[in-house]
């Protein structure tokens, strides 16, 4: 275990080019301008955005502590949330970890029934978005460490983390998202390589192909040691290792572009893909007269191009 509490990692030697890499955040002054609920941050920063409280989202210290919920301990200074009620939902900031706590009626959206908190990362200028295929041969890789202690659901709320990789074909100047889910309550088989609309109030308004992060899918794949999609909820950090070959965008593309004939522009050559955002993206949908808990801590994110 290294001295800041994050497990050592071997570089691997595959590693053509590192696009992100968490930064390490100790001082309580960061961590407050890290956590926000702006809907267009600054470009190339890393933040938590608490999602769907309001147009802009006004972001408070927290006193309780939510780590019975997240299973992080931060110092005095480290949380922050929408409201600074004790139990309500939270953000924990301190060096590279990240603990999330949502209670979907503590408090309710602001839109529909969709509560996202996503640590994320823009290229607001897309000449400066990466193009992960430029060369051949590489495969696009978001890798970081886990756990998920906390996750209940009432009604018909369902908590949920996917993650999220968003493109522009710089051909046709279309964006369209890649999701892996790595933890749903509801069971595996609900999730094949499936396409569908961001749709919800607050949404993108374009297509997301999304799939279970498992070793069936045609549109991604697990590294070799990282853990799979799971239902339960488990208390130690767990690796993960999310991803994308050309090919495998190849297959997703052409299957976007059956289902949504609009999207026939789009490049198949993921060479012409760029990068724009990537984000972690632990949600809670609760339609009104449910409620949805969930309960997670996540670490040491980076997001890398490697030869294969």
């Amino acid at each position: 275990m290294a001295a800041n509490g994050l497990a050592a990692q071997t570089p691997d030697a595959r590693v053509i080019e590192t696009f992100f890499h968490q930064p390490a955040i100790s001082d309580a002054k960061a961590a407050a301008a890290c956590v926000i609920g702006e809907v267009h941050p600054e470009s190339e920063t890393f933040y938590v955005r608490i999602g769907n409280y309001g147009k802009t989202t006004l972001i408070v210290s927290q006193a309780w502590d939510a780590g019975a919920f997240t299973g992080l301990k931060v110092p005095v200074g480290f949380q922050f949330g929408p409201m600074a009620d004790v139990n309500s939902t939270a953000v924990q900031v301190h060096g590279r970890e990240v603990g999330i706590w949502i209670d979907s009626d503590h408090p309710r959206p602001a839109l529909g029934s969709l509560l996202p908190i996503t640590p994320a990362y823009w290229w607001w200028d897309f000449a400066k978005a990466p193009m992960p295929f430029a060369k051949e041969g590489v495969e696009l890789v978001i890798s970081f460490e886990m756990k998920v202690p906390t996750a209940s659901r009432e009604g018909e709320a369902q908590p949920y983390i996917t993650v999220n990789f968003l493109f522009l074909d710089t051909r046709s100047q279309k964006q369209f998202w890649l999701a892996a889910n790595l933890f749903d309550m509801r069971p595996e088989s609900q999730f094949p390589d499936t396409v569908h609309f961001d749709g919800w109030e607050g949404g993108t308004q374009i297509p997301i192909l999304y799939s279970a992060l498992n070793k069936k899918s045609q549109w991604m794949h697990p590294g070799k040691d990282s853990a799979l999609f799971t239902s339960q909820p488990f208390a130690e950090y767990r690796r993960y290792d999310v991803r994308v070959t050309a090919a495998e965008l190849k297959n997703a593309i052409h299957a976007m572009q059956a289902r949504f004939p609009e999207t026939s522009a789009v490049s198949g050559n993921p060479a012409d893909l760029r990068l724009i955002h990537f984000n972690l993206n632990p949600e809670v949908f609760a339609p009104k007269g449910s409620r949805g808990r969930l309960g997670l801590t996540l670490r040491d994110v980076r997001v890398e191009v490697l030869s294969h």
